[in-house]
């Protein structure tokens, strides 16, 4: 019972999270930079599509602790949607910059 109390207020922190939020802390966990993540999350959430969102997601879970660069994870994306590769070596040298 009370593990249930523990969690429940983390439980709904993370629920509140923004798409922004969420995109931040998946590329910081991927090995990006905080800084770049951050810059990263805030205009990808208001750039992406949510499939997009979701293919990101994807390809991010599915690196397997590997660390990526926006290099790595246009590549991994490779050109299943190259709108979003686009976007997402966009947000990055702007980012980087």
């Amino acid at each position: 019972m009370k593990r249930v109390l523990v969690l429940a207020p983390v439980l709904a922190l993370s629920a509140c999270a923004t798409p922004a939020e969420r995109i931040t802390a998946k590329l910081e966990a991927a090995g990006l930079p905080g800084s770049t993540a951050r810059c990263m999350g805030n205009r990808l959430a208001a750039k992406l599509s949510y499939g997009q969102l979701e293919e990101l997601n994807r390809v991010v879970k599915d690196a397997g602790g590997e660390k990526l660069t926006v290099n790595r994870l246009a590549h991994r994306l490779g050109d299943a949607d190259p709108a979003l590769v686009a976007r997402l070596v966009e947000t990055g040298v702007v980012c980087a910059i």
